[in-house]
């Protein structure tokens, strides 16, 4: 191969170098076939031959960066509880976990790739640039499909193992916790696009109304980040831990899933103050934690106001509510209307900016005396949303002239907001169990059978801040889940 290469007659560094990347990428595939068939060979022989029967060679192909590696590995089969199972022990050894016949490697290049560029078409050409693998785009799409579908199942699991009490409570303790919400309208195509065109004509059919076939039908992506605050003396005051929650999802879905993350991560009772920032919607009011505060974005407000009020009457709404003189806000409008002389049309925007801005316009800082920021934070207006949903969402699903389907958006949208220190391995691991309840079931039901003489109720006592509240009954996991609100089972009082 060199000596093909330097005997051309003009060499160009780009070619040169594009070819010794191919050469030695396909060297390195090479090399990792070797290891692993000689590896597989050592287990072989090393295995339990009563346990692990042999049944023959076979191969198997992995997309890696380097390219496609293919080997040739035993395979055994073993049989468990009376049931037999082929099983290959390099697989198993290797811990080689593929996701449609791709390497972790290539799978996390993928996944920070796809967001980054404006479709699966281009995604291909950027991976076949920087890596060896043979890929097409909708190979590239099904992987992303297949993962999103795993983020959604354990984001399902999560929000199941908040309601029965089994995920294990964070410990960090913070004052203050910021929410943003906000959604991103995308266009359907395909079933999903007929699907609700047949539904708007038999609305249609039903008001007596004109159907256009041709209409555009869009869905709402929603996009929910939450943050500490922002680093304090930096001028690009980026947010501290910012974790996202984004989809085609229903807002109690979304508020149950950001309740799980807040538990896990956080000791809930230390938050003194939760505001969530967010455009208006019912949805993005609804997902307001019980006792924290909803404010209406500072985009939105100045948006709504471009929007309804004539561009010569602007600043006037501008000004009240730039210097929080929100009580006079509704009789400048109704001056508008007169000054306007009561037009249709003029009329009912404002109408509807009235009715926008009758709530939410107050800032956190002008409600509540804002805890002091601990070092290194410091707590601002907020209104990052705008930006969130443009670098994470906007870029990808808006450039150029884009269709979904809804199962797919939803996929993709859960990878856009993945961590740039995404790993295969943490999304494949499962989610820790907060084993008391079942333990303290166990040693009740132990120490009644020991005493079965005794009676068979309990009394258990809980100290809480409150005083002392008593329950008698049979072991029973609601009731016990119930008492469990303490942090910790030290602070429980049993007596039989």
């Amino acid at each position: 191969m060199f000596e093909e290469i330097v005997t051309e007659e003009e060499i160009k560094f780009n070619n040169l170098e594009k070819k010794i990347f191919k050469f030695v990428c396909n060297f390195g595939c090479l090399i990792i076939k070797l290891i692993l068939e000689s590896y597989d060979r050592k287990i072989m022989k090393a295995r339990d031959t009563k346990k692990y029967r042999h049944k023959g060679l076979r191969k198997n192909t992995i997309k890696t960066v380097m390219g496609e590696v293919e080997y040739v590995r035993a395979m055994y089969e073993v049989e468990e509880a009376g049931i037999k199972k082929r099983v290959y022990l390099l697989d198993e050894k290797m811990h080689i976990n593929t996701e449609g016949k791709a390497s972790e490697n290539l799978v996390e290049k993928i996944v920070e790739t796809v967001p980054i560029t404006d479709s699966y078409r281009k995604a291909e050409t950027v991976l076949k640039e920087t890596t060896n693998a043979t890929l097409s785009f909708e190979w590239i799409r099904n992987i992303v499909v297949k993962l999103g579908d795993k983020i959604t199942k354990k984001e399902k699991e999560e929000r199941k193992m908040l309601d029965k009490g089994q995920l294990v409570a964070g410990l960090k303790q913070i004052i203050v916790l910021f929410e943003e919400a906000d959604g991103l309208w995308i266009n359907l195509q395909g079933k999903d696009r007929k699907e609700r065109l047949e539904q708007n004509k038999k609305k249609c059919e039903k008001e007596n109304k004109e159907f256009n076939p041709k209409q555009k039908i869009k869905t709402e992506l929603k996009l929910h980040v939450m943050y500490e605050g922002w680093k304090k003396d930096d001028k690009r005051h980026p947010l501290i831990n910012k974790q996202y929650i984004a989809g085609m999802m229903k807002p109690k879905e979304i508020k149950k899933l950001r309740d799980a993350r807040v538990y896990q991560q956080y000791d809930v009772e230390k938050i003194k103050l939760r505001v969530v920032n967010g455009d208006g919607a019912k949805w993005t009011k609804g997902i307001t934690a019980k006792g924290g505060i909803y404010q209406k974005d500072q985009f939105h407000i100045m948006q709504e106001i471009v929007r309804d009020v004539p561009k010569e009457y602007r600043n006037i709404i501008e000004e009240l509510v730039k210097t929080k003189q929100y009580d006079k806000i509704e009789k400048a409008i109704d001056g508008l209307k007169v000054e306007l002389g009561g037009e249709y049309k003029a009329v009912k925007k404002l109408n509807r900016l009235q009715s926008y801005l009758s709530s939410g316009l107050e800032r956190y800082q002008d409600i509540v005396e804002v805890p002091e920021a601990p070092e290194g934070v410091e707590y601002r207006n907020m209104g990052t949303q705008e930006s969130q949903i443009f670098s994470k969402l906007k870029k990808r699903f808006c450039s150029g002239r884009k269709a979904f389907s809804e199962h797919g958006a939803n996929a993709l949208a859960k990878i856009c907001v993945l961590s740039e220190k995404f790993s295969l391995e943490e999304l494949e691991t499962p989610i820790p169990i907060d084993t008391r309840v079942e333990d303290w079931i166990k040693e009740i039901e132990e120490n009644v059978r020991k005493n079965r003489t005794r009676k068979d109720s309990f009394v258990a006592t809980e100290k809480t801040k409150e005083g002392v509240g008593i329950q008698k009954g049979h072991i029973e996991k609601n009731f016990i889940n119930k008492i469990l609100k303490c942090r910790d089972i030290s602070e429980l009082r049993l007596s039989y």
